[in-house]
Order: C-alpha cells, then sequence, then structure tokens
C-alpha cells in the first residue's frame, strides 16, 4: 500500500491484489483509493484480452469490484487446479 497527496491536498492511496493462484509476478491488480472512490489501474495484466473484458463487465457496467475479483479468483483457481 502507498499512500500519497494530489497537488490539490487530497489523499490517494495505491493497493495491489495478487491472488495465489496467480501463475506469475505479472498476475496483480493495481488500485486507487481517492476520496471514497476505488478505482482500477490499467497494468499489463488487465490488459490482456479475457481480464479486459471482464474489467469492462464487472467494474464498468457492473459497477462491482468484489463480483470481478471472485471471478477472476474461480478462474485462476480452476485454471491452476483442473489444468
Amino acid at each position: 500500500m502507498d499512500e500519497q497527496q494530489r497537488p490539490n491536498g487530497i489523499p490517494v492511496t495505491r493497493f495491489t491484489l495478487q491472488s495465489i493462484y496467480a501463475q506469475s509476478d505479472e498476475e496483480k491488480l493495481e488500485f486507487e483509493y481517492e476520496s471514497g472512490n476505488t478505482n482500477i489501474l490499467g497494468n499489463g495484466y488487465t490488459s490482456q484480452r479475457d481480464i479486459s473484458h471482464q474489467v469492462e463487465i464487472f467494474i464498468r457496467k457492473l459497477n462491482s469490484i468484489p463480483a470481478f475479483t471472485a471471478n477472476l479468483t474461480v478462474e485462476s483457481f480452476n485454471r491452476r487446479t483442473l489444468s
């Protein structure tokens, strides 16, 4: 977790989530929390076609980071254990 301030003095916290089922160090989600709002930050992992599609559905359309992370966890679990 990294706490900073915007030039206007508003505090901003950045944090990273990584699943225990991640297959590489690159598989991580980065978020920014500011004034009661949490936003996902783009990176190489979230730019992948299947992940960006899930971001679009669960975060942009349904406005649910918990649903997004739950779905991603189940998919990662399935890839890791059922493959």
